[in-house]
């Protein structure tokens, strides 16, 4: 099975090269995660500057501290009292109640957190590669995209931090697993449909934005019209997992009246369509109130421009074809492919969409990259149909690596990164972001132009 897969090899040099590449990357990541959980002065060598924040894995920490401390969070949401925050931030607490009540009932403490952050950064970057080895033919261009993402500034960001992100990325995964099992019997699919059910409502209590993940599943076909029956064509196990979904709203509603006045305008680091606020003032210190408001508004129809022009381009490619032929490994897609492929997507545009969304929620369109790239090589398609999804993932390398301009804070870097940020805010990312949006649109019931083929139900190989 294996030579059948990645029976396109390249020259003896490159598959060297490129082996060297996924090694280096990877060696890279793990010994920054290690000596970074070690503490200092050891956590100097780890990861690279200026991602350093103190003390090691901050977003981790920061809920691992107010948990073990026993906070009021009634006080904490109202800014009464300032928490446990071993960085000294001060801010109001702005994650949802459950992450604290989990940490309180699981007795996670503070010395902890290392342990929690490396063990699971090593589960996301074994289910990353091996995503994009199970979609990718050619050996080394999985390598090489493997090795890309993982040097990507929003992946070295979560892990960094120690990202609730990270967590929920890999309940999606366990999740798509879950649900993609060959169809059984209620009763013997009983235990793992519970488990489904459950990881929907813990990870909507944790953040709310898994929902368009869900959103995006419940309005895609194609399940009833697979080769193979799997867990997710049961219309029980959808209503089973709605509402777990919907009863995982509940513990959020408090939570957003108390923070409901947070007002967040982005900036670098964020990329979504709400992120455009801290743009104002610098624009109106350097050209004035009347020319702002002129320039804001060009560049929000920049932005609308590019997605329409990218939601287009997508349309012409027609991106959605993979699904009812092979892709380029020689099968069709696997039911744990389309099921992440559809959940991560939704998730990354939803939070797009709807937020300020930021850098290391990038994670999320992972399996879109993988995707893309097996559609780039797969046989039957010239011109635009390989052309437009090469230029999404050269496109979304750009955004993934030019934050990294900034190490070391360079003149040249800072530079760089103001003369880039413009251009993947308002170019790059609205164009993937239109094309994304043509594909998961195209596979709805009410524009698929074509009927999805699952094949063979298993574990990801």
């Amino acid at each position: 099975m294996t030579s059948q897969r990645h029976a396109a090899t390249g020259p003896s040099w490159l598959e060297g090269l490129s082996w060297l590449l996924l090694a280096a990357s990877g060696c890279f990541l793990l010994f920054s995660l290690v000596v970074y959980g070690l503490g200092e002065p050891l956590s100097n060598l780890g990861f690279i500057h200026p991602m350093r924040m103190k003390p090691p894995f901050a977003d981790l920490r920061y809920l691992t501290a107010n948990s073990e401390c026993g906070v009021n969070l009634d006080d904490y949401y109202k800014g009464l009292v300032v928490g446990c925050d071993p960085a000294g931030r001060t801010y109001r607490f702005d994650y949802p109640p459950m992450s604290i009540w989990l940490g309180r009932f699981l007795r996670v403490r503070g010395s902890h957190t290392p342990w929690i952050a490396i063990t699971t950064a090593f589960a996301l970057l074994i289910s990353i590669l091996g995503l994009v080895r199970d979609q990718v033919a050619s050996s080394w261009k999985w390598r090489v995209l493997g090795s890309a993402m993982l040097m990507s500034f929003p992946l070295h960001q979560a892990l960094e931090r120690g990202n609730i992100d990270v967590m929920l990325f890999l309940m999606l995964l366990l999740f798509a697993f879950l649900v993609s099992r060959p169809l059984k019997s209620f009763l013997a699919a009983l235990p793992g449909n519970l488990l489904a059910c459950l990881l929907t409502f813990f990870s909507v209590s944790l953040k709310i934005y898994p929902l368009f993940g869900l959103v995006g599943l419940l309005a895609a076909r194609g399940g009833g019209l697979a080769t193979t029956k799997i867990c997710w064509d049961s219309a029980r196990l959808k209503a089973m997992v709605l509402a777990a979904a919907v009863a995982g709203i509940f513990p959020l509603l408090g939570y957003f009246r108390s923070v409901g006045n947070l007002i967040k305008e982005g900036g670098l680091g964020s990329h979504g369509l709400l992120a455009f606020g801290y743009m104002n003032i610098a624009l109106v210190d350097s050209f004035g109130i009347d020319t702002a408001r002129l320039l804001i508004r060009v560049l929000f129809v920049s932005k609308a421009a590019a997605l329409l022009a990218g939601f287009w381009l997508a349309y012409k490619a027609n991106l959605s074809w993979v699904w009812s032929r092979p892709n380029s490994l020689g099968r069709r897609l696997s039911g744990f492919q389309w099921i992440t492929l559809l959940t991560a997507s939704s998730v990354w545009l939803g939070c797009y969409i709807f937020t300020i969304n930021y850098d290391y929620r990038f994670l999320y369109v992972f399996p879109f990259i993988a995707y893309l790239a097996a559609l780039a090589a797969a046989p039957g398609r010239a011109g635009l149909q390989t052309l437009w999804p090469s230029a999404l993932i050269l496109m979304i390398l750009v955004v993934l690596f030019f934050p990294w301009l900034q190490t070391g804070y360079t003149e040249f870097g800072m530079k760089s990164v103001k003369i880039l940020e413009p251009v993947t805010e308002f170019v790059l990312i609205p164009l993937f972001a239109g094309s994304l949006f043509y594909f998961l649109l195209a596979n709805t019931w009410l524009l698929q132009r074509r009927p999805i083929q699952v094949a063979e139900v298993s574990r990801p190989r």
